[in-house]
Formats: C-alpha cells, sequence, structure tokens
C-alpha cells in the first residue's frame, strides 16, 4: 500500500523510491504510483498486483421507501495488470436493514464489472449490502439509507418549506399533507403562533391560528413548492423521514404574475445560491426579485453578492414576484441532511423577531345574524389597516354564523401592521336586505407578539324592502307603551305624539339611525305616557306620526286607566 508515500509532502522533484519485489495493491499500481510520477518521483516497481475488487457506483444513497435507488451499486474486478476480469463469481447480501436486493449472485461482465438494485424496505436505518469477488480477499461495502431531514424552525418569523413527503416524524408514522398536519407536527399551540400561506392565482393569503381552523380555508393542502409563512413562539427541530417530492426525480415551481411563496422542491445541481433561480427557464426574464428570510430579517435578492444570497437548503421558501405565469421544471434527488448514524447540524435560519411591527398579521372573527339565517357566499368582509391603506378580503365560510379569516402580509418591507394601527371592519352583502355595521380596532402589543387577532363579533341585521310605521303594543295600554318601525334607508328619526285636537303632547328625538328593522323592545320607540312637562297624560285616543327623511306615516293609539 503507497498510499502513505503520496501523503508525504517531503517527497518531490527528483526523488527516487524502489519497491521492486514488493507485491503492491491494485490502487498502488493504477492509482498511488502515477500521482507520485505527476510529481517529479521516479518509482521503480515490479508491475504485479493482486486482483482487485473495486467499488464504481452508487454508494451511500438516499431514496424512497419501498421502492428502488435511482441507481444501481456497481462493483468492478481487474486481474494483477490491471485488465478486467470476466466470469468471475460476485456475491451481493444484504447484512443490516431491511431492503431487497434485483440480484444477489452474479459474474461480471466482459469489463470486469456486475451490479444489483437495493429496494429500501419500509423500516428506518440504514441498509448495508456487502460485496465478496471469488479469489478475492477483501470486501466492498455499500450503504443506502431512506430520506430523512433534520428540519429546525427558529422562533419569529421564517419563510419554511415541507421538503419531502413525510411518512414519519420524529421516528412516530405520520403524513402531512396540509397546514393542520404541519401545525401538530410542529408542536401545535405550544409552539406556533401561526401558519400562512398564499394562493398565488388567487392572490389571497390564509392563516391557520389553531386546531380550531381545521377544515376551514386556512387549513391549505400542501403541494410540492408550497412555502409557508411561520411565526414560532419556540423554536422546533423535527426529524422528517420521507419520500421525495415529485416523482421520478422530478417536480416543478408554479408561478402566477405577482407574489409567489415557493419552495424548491428537490436537491438541483443547478442550484446552489438564490441568485441561481434567476438562470432558470420560466424565472430568467420574469421575476424581477426574490424575497428570502435569512439573518433575523427579509433580505431581497437581484443579482449576485446581494445580502439575502444565501445557500440553498430544504425547508426554505422564498417570495418571487412574477410578472407572468410560468412552470419552472426542477429535477433532481429529494432533500437529506440527515441519518440514523450521524445528524446534521440544524438548518442555519434566524427568526425574524418582532417588536412594535409585524410583517405578517393574522386576523379572524365572526359575523352573527339577528333571528336570521345567514349564507356566507353573500358575505364579504374587508379588513384595512387605515395607518398604511392595506386591505385584504377575508374568506368567509358558515360554522354558528358566518366566521371569515384573512391575513396582511408585507414580506418585502416587514411592515403588515404596528402596535396603535386602526383596523376597520367593513362587511358587505349581496343581498340588499341584510346589513352590518362597520367596526374598528386597534392593534396592540400581544397581537404584534402573537401575529393574530380575535376581531370583535359583527352583528348582521335586516334590512326592511320599504319604511313603515307599525301598531304601537300594547295598544290600549297603561302607562307605557313601544312603537316599532321599519327604515329601508338610514334616516334621522322623530316621533311626535297629538292629541284628538291636534296639539303636540310629545316630541322624541330619535335621532339618526341606520336601515333596519326597529321592532323589538329594545329597539322600538319607547314612550311613557308623559307629556313634554313630564305630566302623566289623560286617558283616551292619541296619534303618532313618525317622520325618517322623506317618509311620514300616523297612527292611532288609546290610553286606558
Amino acid at each position: 500500500d503507497l498510499s502513505p508515500l503520496v501523503e508525504n509532502t517531503g517527497l518531490g522533484s527528483g526523488h527516487i523510491i524502489r519497491v521492486n519485489g514488493n507485491p503492491l495493491s491494485y490502487q498502488s499500481i493504477h492509482t498511488h504510483i502515477p500521482i507520485l510520477q505527476s510529481r517529479g518521483i521516479s518509482v521503480e516497481f515490479d508491475n504485479q498486483a493482486h486482483k482487485a475488487l473495486l467499488k464504481i457506483s452508487g454508494d451511500n444513497q438516499k431514496g424512497e421507501s419501498g421502492a428502488a435507488l435511482a441507481n444501481p451499486f456497481v462493483i468492478e474486478v481487474r486481474a494483477e495488470n490491471g485488465s478486467a476480469l470476466a466470469g468471475i463469481s460476485v456475491t451481493f447480501t444484504v447484512t443490516a436493514g431491511d431492503g431487497t436486493l434485483s440480484v444477489t449472485s452474479t459474474t461480471t461482465d466482459p469489463n470486469g464489472r456486475a451490479e444489483t438494485a437495493l429496494t429500501l424496505g419500509p423500516n428506518p436505518g440504514t441498509n448495508t449490502v456487502q460485496v465478496s469477488a471469488a479469489g478475492i480477499e477483501t470486501l466492498v461495502i455499500f450503504n443506502a439509507a431512506p430520506t430523512e431531514y433534520l428540519w429546525s424552525i427558529p422562533a419569529g418569523i421564517s419563510l419554511i418549506h415541507v421538503p419531502l413527503k413525510v411518512t414519519a416524524v420524529d421516528g412516530v408514522p405520520k403524513t402531512i399533507t396540509s397546514i393542520a398536519d404541519l401545525y401538530d407536527a410542529l408542536g401545535g399551540v405550544d409552539t406556533v403562533n401561526l401558519l400562512g400561506t398564499h394562493d398565488s392565482k388567487t392572490r389571497r393569503w390564509f392563516s391557520y391560528i389553531g386546531t380550531s381552523d381545521r377544515g376551514t380555508s386556512g387549513d391549505q393542502p400542501l403541494t410540492d413548492d408550497t412555502g409557508i409563512i411561520a411565526s414560532m413562539k419556540n423554536p422546533v427541530t423535527v426529524r422528517l423521514r420521507g419520500d421525495p417530492l415529485g416523482a421520478n426525480r422530478s417536480s416543478a415551481i408554479t408561478l402566477y404574475p405577482g407574489i409567489n411563496i415557493v419552495g424548491v422542491p428537490l436537491r438541483d445541481s443547478r442550484i446552489a445560491r438564490v441568485n441561481d433561480l434567476f438562470a432558470l427557464n420560466g424565472i430568467r426574464d420574469n421575476v424581477i426579485a426574490i424575497t428570502v428570510s435569512a439573518n433575523g430579517e427579509f433580505h431581497t435578492v437581484r443579482q449576485v453578492g446581494d445580502v439575502g444570497d444565501i445557500l440553498i437548503t430544504g425547508g426554505q421558501s422564498f417570495n418571487l414576484k412574477a410578472q407572468e405565469a410560468a412552470t419552472v421544471a426542477i429535477s433532481g434527488d429529494g432533500w437529506y441532511n440527515a441519518s440514523e448514524t450521524a445528524a446534521a447540524p440544524p438548518m442555519p435560519l434566524t427568526g425574524i423577531q418582532v417588536t412594535d411591527t409585524t410583517p405578517v398579521l393574522g386576523l379572524r372573527g365572526s359575523i352573527v345574524g339577528e333571528e336570521m339565517n345567514l349564507n356566507s357566499g353573500a358575505i364579504r368582509v374587508i379588513v384595512k389597516n387605515l395607518s398604511n391603506n392595506k386591505a385584504v378580503t377575508g374568506i368567509t365560510s358558515e360554522d354558528e354564523g358566518v366566521r371569515y379569516q384573512a391575513s396582511i402580509v408585507d414580506v418585502e418591507t416587514g411592515r403588515a401592521a404596528k402596535i396603535g394601527d386602526r383596523i376597520q371592519i367593513s362587511v358587505r352583502s349581496s343581498d340588499p336586505l341584510i346589513g352590518v355595521q362597520p367596526s374598528w380596532y386597534t392593534i396592540t402589543a400581544e397581537d404584534v407578539k402573537r401575529n393574530w387577532i380575535q376581531l370583535p363579533t359583527s352583528v348582521a341585521y335586516e334590512i326592511p324592502a320599504k319604511t313603515e310605521l307599525l301598531a304601537n303594543y300594547p295598544n290600549p295600554f297603561n302607562p307605557e307603551t313601544w312603537i316599532p318601525y321599519r327604515l329601508a334607508e338610514d334616516a334621522f328619526v322623530t316621533l311626535t305624539i297629538y292629541d284628538t285636537a291636534g296639539q303636540v303632547v310629545r316630541s322624541l328625538d330619535v335621532g339618526h339611525k341606520i336601515a333596519a328593522v326597529y321592532e323589538g323592545r329594545s329597539k322600538a320607540i319607547y314612550w311613557d305616557g308623559r307629556n313634554d312637562l313630564a305630566e302623566r297624560v289623560a286617558s283616551g285616543v292619541y296619534f303618532y306620526t313618525l317622520t325618517a327623511g322623506d317618509y311620514s306615516a300616523t297612527r292611532r293609539m288609546v290610553i286606558l286607566k
């Protein structure tokens, strides 16, 4: 074995090495001696070597559970003089793991080579394959394992991406196919504030704030390239086991005009740093800038050397601002950085820490109807930050009334909301006979800290088709009565009570009222049977006139003592 001489840096041009009379290994004759000779060293040797069993390719692969590895294990047998040996018996044996081999016993071909394909079993752990050849004492060892990823997500806000088709989390069988699954896998309410996604096609943001959102619009399905905004209370590291995204080492990133939060599905050899994305078909001449979360900040990358031009690893996502729709082909192996024997260090991410300002704010609330059934399809909620004019339309669903959720997001400036900002909630209904009063909310420090707000409940009310003055109740009455009415339009309302001689008994200035139904005792106009001097009026017939804008109507009532 001449490898120690190769490592001896004191040997150089003009030196002579004599190893005549010694049987040399195949590697010494065909690898080590040529290296020494290239350094100007004269080597005297007998050109004889032992037969050699060589490892050619396929070692240390990661693959999909239950599927054959992408590449076979290939060995080669060489004679003493370095020529290929055909017809040599070769045996492949699985010595660790539950994988299976396509070939266990064969002979070398005319090029001295033999190969087998390993199919990984369903269980975790490294698969080891031992290779032996007739007449050769040395063995060759190949290793392979299911794809695993040690995924670390920091406290604060980060752009993340699930790097595998997950089949196990921390050794426990589990799939992650939706945002709700991911929320649970990351520890749920103890660790997660909010998980946000963006539908680039509809240009809508969705927020998942807790298990009550499972099955709602916030619980978006995960695709190969789904990027996620994660707001974490605490850092989390999970060991993911699963299969590569896509199929047959191929996947894609789908872009639409505008904002796209996407991850890179596979380890594509063309992409080492963020800037390399600009060279891909579909991104080149289409994407103006890429925003990344790194070192506790959002950075925008436009060219090589920009601060955000970081190395791309699994588990990251990026904001690509595209000018037009495109499909970007991605190919390569699945993401991995961990094994059963040695775990890779956690992904070096630093989350963005919010103080008085946050780049993402989830919003959720509800609308209830007063003695009416609401149809979420007829309701449109608009939430607007009055401080920066950022407005979003809430996504509604029916569940004990109408629930809605929305997100205000700004990953470019990081200024979606700030402590003290005023939020306005406006509700529009396609049904002209349903109204909801606008409401306002001031953002607190706690809201910014947890990145989401539970907004006050809005109350929907009936808007009548026409303005009407209704019969008072009770009638006859003593000593008090209620006078209901309906307004088809907002108006200033007054009620005037007359006696039979036409004299004004009492004037009630009701004030400005919105279009609605005012029938219950809490809303109808109340009269206590007294005149403007607070004296009780006598029994008899009285008339009451309602004036609302251009509307005026009179009805009769009776006081009976």
